[in-house]
């Protein structure tokens, strides 16, 4: 009782490490294992909705031709618009204060000049347009800007074009002859029975039988500007036309990767995600405090008293069973923590299976066997606390970096994957993940066996190593009475 007292004491004098290696580090991981949850968990919508930008339109031209209003409606399916005057003082303050993603500014007799490029052939005339320094929403907005401009133009001058019949005839005699003859579209004759040309599709499609130049030139009827206005109305339309802008419809479809990351059951693979990140802090928490208690019961005439004692056996028994007393609680803490985490994201316990839950448990208590027995070896190798520590950091990181909590084993070079499974830290989390039966029908016994069996197997090495360190320090005892200065007679 006495030695169970003690190393109890010994833990709570070493309190620190166990704060910020268990809690604070604990924390940490709950932290990334809820942001996994949460995803794993949300609903996937069927249609997919862009977010919209923060569009403010400056008109200068008195909505000359319709186009501002028309920009506005149009813009308006897509953005959402921003009342701004039109002074220098607001203007610098929306851009420098980020009010709005992109700014478009209609400069004065923008309509007129607009009217007399489609007519002339000419390239459309620009707006002005400022976007925001902070995203690339604004860039996306003035795309869209471009976009009606473009669609006004080709309503504009599409409504008001006309071919002479006379010359449409003659190019469509001299191309069916071309095409009949072979000269172009060879495959593609004409059937002398019904007069099918064929496929005129495939025809007009390519590039090497189709010159879009050799079309007969078509002219403009005088246009106005109330056939400006009514182009803008039909581009503006156009924007909430759900038959032309039909909404980008999500399909749902189970990929083999996805079955491999547990899509198949988010709730186990939530739960299993967060039993993996206990990993790193029992690693820290038991190896240095198991290593702390057995270097101070290991240290000057206490080991030399403890060593003499008849009992010395039952008294090591007993201080590892108070340290693996101490590492189940911190798995019933964990498990109890991973379930609450589980609820609280808003997942369905029922889900997860129970026999994948107890073998998940298994798992965390075997590996936690193997941080004691890290522990227990660097106790016996006599480890400062310095060493200790930095042995835990050093090995925990590369435990965890290999097991495939901070990033998956498929994004690692192919010559480092057996290296990988050299390590505890993947046997771990692949035991955890054939107990929930992630990525498969259901849980792998056998996988799971395998898993903690390899564990396991760390464990007893880490301690036979400590026993056998521990045997040659005893067998080659150092003087630990203080040094005396004895005075001789001349």
């Amino acid at each position: 009782m006495n030695t169970c007292k003690a190393t109890v004491r010994v833990l709570l004098a070493h309190r620190t490490y166990i704060i910020i290696y268990l809690v604070l580090m604990g924390i940490m991981m709950f932290t990334l294992s809820w942001s996994q949850i949460v995803a794993s968990n949300r609903q996937v919508v069927d249609t997919y909705e862009p977010a919209k930008v923060n569009v403010a339109v400056i008109d200068r031209d008195k909505n000359h031709g319709g186009i501002a209003d028309a920009l506005r409606d149009y813009l308006s399916e897509s953005a959402t618009l921003i009342d701004l005057d039109d002074d220098s003082e607001s203007l610098q303050q929306a851009v420098a204060s980020n009010w709005t993603d992109l700014i478009v500014i209609i400069p004065n007799g923008y309509a007129d000049r607009f009217l007399e490029a489609a007519r002339s052939g000419e390239d459309m005339p620009q707006v002005e347009t400022v976007t925001s320094y902070a995203s690339g929403a604004g860039t996306i907005g003035g795309m869209n800007v471009t976009g009606f401009l473009s669609l006004t133009r080709i309503a504009l001058i599409g409504e008001h074009a006309h071919i002479d019949e006379a010359e449409l005839k003659a190019w469509t005699e001299r191309t069916l002859g071309a095409m009949n003859s072979g000269e172009a579209g060879a495959g593609m004759p004409a059937n002398p029975n019904t007069g099918d040309t064929g496929d005129w599709s495939q025809y007009m499609n390519s590039s090497s039988t189709f010159d879009i130049n050799s079309l007969p030139q078509g002219t403009l009827t005088d246009l106005t500007m109330d056939d400006v206005h009514d182009a803008a109305q039909h581009a503006a339309t156009t924007a909430h036309d759900t038959q032309v802008n039909r909404p980008v419809s999500v399909e749902r479809v189970v990929s083999q990767d996805e079955q491999d990351a547990g899509m198949v059951n988010p709730v186990a693979s939530g739960f299993g995600d967060t039993m993996k990140t206990a990993l790193y802090p029992l690693f820290l928490t038991l190896s240095v405090c198991v290593s702390l208690v057995a270097r101070v019961f290991g240290a000057g005439e206490l080991r030399r008293r403890l060593t003499a004692s008849p009992v010395a056996a039952s008294i090591g028994l007993k201080r590892m069973g108070v340290l693996c007393v101490f590492a189940l609680l911190i798995c019933v803490a964990y498990l109890l923590a991973a379930l609450g985490l589980t609820i609280a994201a808003g997942a369905d316990p029922t889900a997860l299976p129970v026999a994948g839950v107890a073998m998940a448990f298994g798992s965390v208590c075997v590996f936690s066997l193997m941080c004691v027995g890290c522990g227990f070896m660097l106790g016996e190798f006599g480890a400062s606390d310095t060493a200790a520590n930095g042995f835990a950091n050093v090995f925990g990181l590369l435990i965890l970096f290999t097991s495939g909590i901070a990033f998956p084993i498929s994004m690692m070079p192919d010559s480092i994957i057996p290296f990988v499974k050299l390590t505890p830290g993947w046997w771990y989390t692949s035991s955890i993940d054939a107990a929930l039966g992630v990525g498969m029908d259901g849980s792998n016994t056998l996988g799971w066996l395998n898993g903690i069996g390899i564990v396991a197997l760390y464990a007893v090495t880490f301690v036979c190593i400590g026993l056998a360190v521990g045997r040659v320090r005893r067998m080659r005892p150092t003087n630990v009475a203080m040094a005396t200065t004895q005075l001789a007679e001349a």
